[in-house]
């Protein structure tokens, strides 16, 4: 049975006040929705978790996760039992982080964002983790104030010979909505640091998903920070469990895709004739 993976928002707290964030101008309200239990108790929920998946992977993001109480210990006896990714703008102590966490069963997502940090530190951060093994390289927002500003981070991180990356900007800006309002021009400079064909299909030109049958639910599952499970991020209205429940399971089989798109990456969970999980 291939592994299960879960991506995991752990709060919804952040330092960061970026104009293009999902909960910008909603963070009190959205802190609401917090649950903190002991690190004990959070073992013990992933560990019941393993006992019923084996071991799984589990993306953790939020929110920025190195500002959750007892971040680095959570992650530390996590790993044990489960592969992690953590998606993080770094400005937590991952000094420590990079001296406790073992490489071997953790990487990173990095994401750099100008409007709140400096390159200088950013990097240092980033040079500090790649010297201690951590993989990863750095995700950069095609927020369209920002655009002009791509090919020289691009080059200060490749200088450094740190990985550089782009994500679609979805929302609105300036009565445009993205990522339908980039131009063809803007698409064509985007696409090298997008990935690969499906994700330009899915992330950027947001093909429609709705009817096709996937694996989200079965083999793949979104947690918000109170425990409540979702098949993915599209469907973030529609329960199927939750995390901290004893009972909680998955889906035995595919199900069809209730969601007309996937801006994000669970596009990867359709079954279809070019790919199989």
């Amino acid at each position: 049975m291939p592994k299960v993976h879960f991506v995991w928002d752990i709060h919804y707290r952040c330092n960061f006040r970026c104009p293009y964030c999902w909960f910008d101008k909603n963070w009190e309200q959205m802190e609401t929705h917090n649950r903190n239990l002991s690190l004990t108790d959070m073992i013990a929920v992933w560990k019941r978790i393993y006992d019923r998946h084996g071991e799984c992977h589990i993306a953790i993001t939020g929110g920025e996760p190195s500002i959750y109480p007892y971040f680095i210990d959570l992650i530390e006896e996590l790993s044990k039992m489960h592969t992690i990714k953590v998606t993080s703008q770094l400005s937590g102590d991952y000094y420590t982080f990079a001296r406790r966490i073992n490489p071997e069963r953790v990487n990173l997502d990095m994401n750099f964002h100008p409007l709140e940090a400096k390159i200088e530190p950013f990097i240092r951060k980033v040079l500090a983790l790649k010297n201690k093994g951590f993989r990863g390289g750095v995700c950069y927002l095609a927020y369209p104030p920002q655009m002009d500003k791509i090919d020289f981070y691009r080059q200060e991180f490749e200088k450094h010979g740190i990985g550089f990356a782009l994500a679609a900007f979805w929302g609105e800006w300036q009565g445009k909505n993205y990522p339908a309002a980039y131009t063809a021009e803007e698409k064509k400079m985007m696409a090298p640091y997008l990935g690969d064909v499906d994700r330009m299909n899915y992330h950027l030109e947001g093909r429609k998903t709705k009817g096709k049958l996937c694996r989200s639910g079965q083999l793949y599952a979104s947690i918000k920070a109170d425990g409540t499970v979702t098949r993915c991020g599209p469907l973030s209205h529609k329960p199927i469990g939750n995390l901290f429940d004893d009972n909680f399971k998955l889906f035995d089989t595919p199900m069809p895709c209730e969601a007309e798109i996937c801006p994000c990456d669970e596009y990867v969970w359709i079954v279809d004739e070019d790919r199989a999980k």
